[in-house]
Parts: C-alpha cells; structure tokens; sequence
C-alpha cells in the first residue's frame, strides 16, 4: 500500500488545494509534485485550450497550427504517445503546443485558475465498458463540476464517441445540467480549424457511425457551490483515472 505522504498538508495549502479531494494529496502526492514541476518548466499563457487524451496529437496538432496565439495542452496517461505528441509539435516549431503526461482531474487543477479555459476537448474516451471498471470512467459528475469551475463563462466543453450509448447517457445528463447550454460545434470558435483524431479517422475510413456536441459554459454564480460539492461531497473520489 502506498504511504501516506506526512506533508500532504503542505499541498492542500495550494491554491488547487480546495478542488483536489484530501486522500488524494494524501496518497498520489508523487503525481502533484511532478505536475508542479512540469509546470515550472513549461507556462502555459492565456488563453488556453485542454485536450484530453491526445493519443498521437493528431488533433491536437492540428489545433495548435490553426491559431497561433492560443495555448494547447494535451493530457495523455500513456508516456509513450506523449513522446509522438511533443515531436510532431517540436518538429514544427509550435511552441504554443503542449504535452503533459499526467492525469487530467489532477493536471487542470494545478495548471489552471478556475475560470480560464476557452475549452475542454475529450475525443473518443475509453467507455470502460466492465461494471467493475466504470469508475475509471472520465465522464462523471466531478469532471462536469470540474469543468464548470475551470472554463471561463462562455468557454466549450466538445465531445466526440464513437460508443453512442455513452453518447447519449453524457447528452442526456448535460441538457438537465444548468451550468451549461447546448450549441451547435459549429459554433466552437476557432472549429473551422480543427483536423481529425486518429480515431475520427479511423471511424471515417471504416463507416464507424459517431456522434459529437458541444455545450457552453454559463456565467453563474454555481462555481461556489460545485466547489463545496467537490470537496464536501467528494463526488470525484474514487475517478482520478482516465
């Protein structure tokens, strides 16, 4: 068993100290203290736009050459596609493009302020299909709360599945979420940019059916109260992995 980290009280002083449940800077402080200094080593100016589960960086290499004066960073679990990621992007000398081996619920706490990001793109997240698996699902309500706290109002949260019962349990938990409203992806600035995923690709090439939408995050007054359920109700507790 993994021990407890005695100075876990130091890192519940951080200003992500208040969105990060306890029993994880208790136990996963290794993870934080690496975040932190990856962060030190790679700023990542305003405005900003995350994507989570870059794979290869095909998308996201796409976003970063389409708007040069916006910052992306891509979260990726798997340190190998990490690697492909940050040599394409180096390979083209986009340094507004960023890759951080990490986990996301961990990663965009410490990297960001809450009310920053422009948006959050989750393409093609693994549906954990095994009951006993389900709680490593990305999509819950944490992540939602997260997202609430985190985008700026007005900023977009973009999915694309190809597994459309997972599909349409998020579409369906979102239009009865009053933190957020439903938009066309048309309608995501800077969409007119975007390039596909491999797995987007992949389902093209196939005829693989897969759905996509977009919402918007609503100026209100809720981040307050999502940040009590955060870390009162730890409705996040158990789903810190992708």
């Amino acid at each position: 068993m993994t021990p407890m980290n005695p100075n876990w009280t130091e890192l519940k002083k951080q200003p992500f100290g208040p969105y990060v449940p306890d029993e994880v800077l208790q136990y996963r402080s290794d993870e934080v203290e690496e975040i932190l200094k990856w962060s030190a080593q790679n700023p990542i100016p305003l405005p900003a736009e995350v994507e989570i589960g870059s794979n290869r960086g095909c998308f996201l290499l796409g976003l970063a050459r389409g708007r040069r004066d916006v910052s992306f960073l891509g979260v990726e679990l798997k340190s190998a596609l990490c690697r492909v990621s940050a040599n394409k992007l180096a390979r083209e000398g986009l340094d507004n493009g960023h890759v951080i081996h990490a986990d996301a619920k961990l990663a965009i706490p410490i990297l960001f302020q809450p009310g920053t990001l422009s948006a959050i793109y989750v393409l093609f997240p693994d549906p954990w299909w095994k009951r006993r698996h389900a709680r490593r699902r990305l999509l819950d309500d944490g992540f939602f709360e997260m997202a609430h706290i985190f985008l700026k109002p007005g900023g977009c949260f973009v999915l694309k599945t190809d597994v459309l019962d997972y599909f349409e349990a998020v579409d369906e938990y979102l239009q009865a979420n009053p933190c957020f409203e439903r938009i066309d992806i048309a309608d995501v600035p800077g969409s007119e940019t975007w390039t596909h995923s491999t797995r987007e690709r992949h389902c093209l090439e196939d005829n693989v059916p897969y759905k996509s939408l977009a919402i918007r995050n609503l100026a209100t007054d809720a981040a307050s109260q999502v940040k009590t359920t955060l870390t009162e109700k730890k409705l996040i507790k158990h789903n810190y992995r992708m």
